[in-house]
């Protein structure tokens, strides 16, 4: 604006110099050059304005860019700390289920271990029987000889079949009770097995092993109150069972004297028989004790185990077998 005022002042000091044409031409030229600025100065007014609300402009959306690259930024931090939880959950339960297959495993592995073991009891005993009929096969086998040779009558032949036919079946019998009797003990000493008891059965026969601390204290012989409750339910069963035969061992480990674990082994069989007779209507006839001393022991390894394994009692329940003996001692 000064620069207008400027140049119109020097136009009117001019115009006084020149004629009223040039004059008029300066002042027109004057006007249109005053109309240029001012229509320029307009114009940088509006582009200034502009510049101003696109400034603005630009400042909220730097804020608004601040704020969200914040939020993204939180986010972020919000995700990583979620995938770092995720990542240790996902270790967690990697390492349960790496336990879980393991111990399946494992059970899987004693499972399979108890199934052979039961396979190869029932493998022998499928032997016995198979060796107990080729015998009869070949008892056959030695009557149809001597019937061909000394013409043997066949009301004879005919009986000692007959004999044969009965003592199969006594046995199958025999078998039948014994496995019965077996459930029968296991049921009424359920809880004790694996606490120092084992019950098996062979050669048709029913062991029951009984470590020295279910039954006894250290060098002592009487029955201590855990183990007079297993001997009061074997009672009850073997009661019930009279063509059951009893056999009590007492076992002792090489340590001490010879004589003092005769002695022991003994006194702890006959602890266990007065129990068992105390307790029960069983006929003392069916019961045989003997002490053997350290002289029958199932570990020779002489370690503190080994001696454990040593240190027990043993009760055999044998059939009755007399029907059995009557048959084959039976004259022709």
């Amino acid at each position: 604006m000064k620069k207008i005022a400027f140049f119109t002042l020097c136009v009117a000091l001019l115009g006084s110099c020149v004629s009223q044409k040039k004059y008029d031409e300066m002042v027109a030229r004057n006007q249109f050059d005053k109309d240029s600025l001012q229509w320029e100065v307009s114009n940088c007014k509006k582009h200034l304005e502009k510049t101003t609300a696109l400034e603005e402009s630009l400042e909220k959306k730097v804020v608004a860019l601040r704020a969200d690259s914040l939020s993204k930024k939180r986010q972020i931090e919000n995700l990583t700390s979620q995938n770092a939880e995720l990542k240790q959950l996902n270790q967690n339960l990697t390492n349960k289920q790496s336990a879980m297959i393991k111990q399946q495993a494992a059970e899987s592995k004693k499972t399979l271990e108890e199934l052979q073991s039961a396979r190869e009891k029932l493998q022998n005993r499928e032997d016995e029987l198979d060796s107990i009929q080729l015998s009869l096969e070949q008892e056959r086998k030695n009557l149809d000889k001597i019937r061909r040779e000394l013409g043997i009558k066949d009301n004879e032949i005919l009986a000692k079949n007959k004999q044969i036919a009965e003592m199969e079946e006594i046995l199958r019998k025999k078998d039948s009770t014994t496995l019965a009797l077996r459930h029968k003990i296991e049921k009424a000493l359920n809880g004790f097995e694996g606490q120092g008891l084992n019950i098996t059965q062979r050669d048709g026969k029913i062991y029951l092993v009984l470590d020295e601390s279910l039954l006894f204290g250290v060098g002592k012989s009487d029955v201590a109150a855990k183990g007079q409750e297993v001997l009061k339910n074997l009672a009850s069963v073997l009661e019930q069972n009279p063509d059951i035969n009893i056999e009590i061992e007492g076992h002792t480990d090489n340590t001490g004297g010879t004589k003092i674990n005769w002695e022991l082994s003994t006194k702890r069989a006959l602890a266990i028989s007065q129990i068992l007779l105390d307790n029960s209507q069983i006929d003392g006839k069916r019961i045989t004790v003997s002490g053997r001393g350290q002289y029958c022991p199932v570990d020779n390894t002489n370690t503190a185990e080994g001696r454990a394994k040593n240190r027990r009692s043993e009760i055999i329940l044998t059939p009755d077998l007399q029907e059995l003996y009557d048959i084959l001692n039976t004259k022709e």
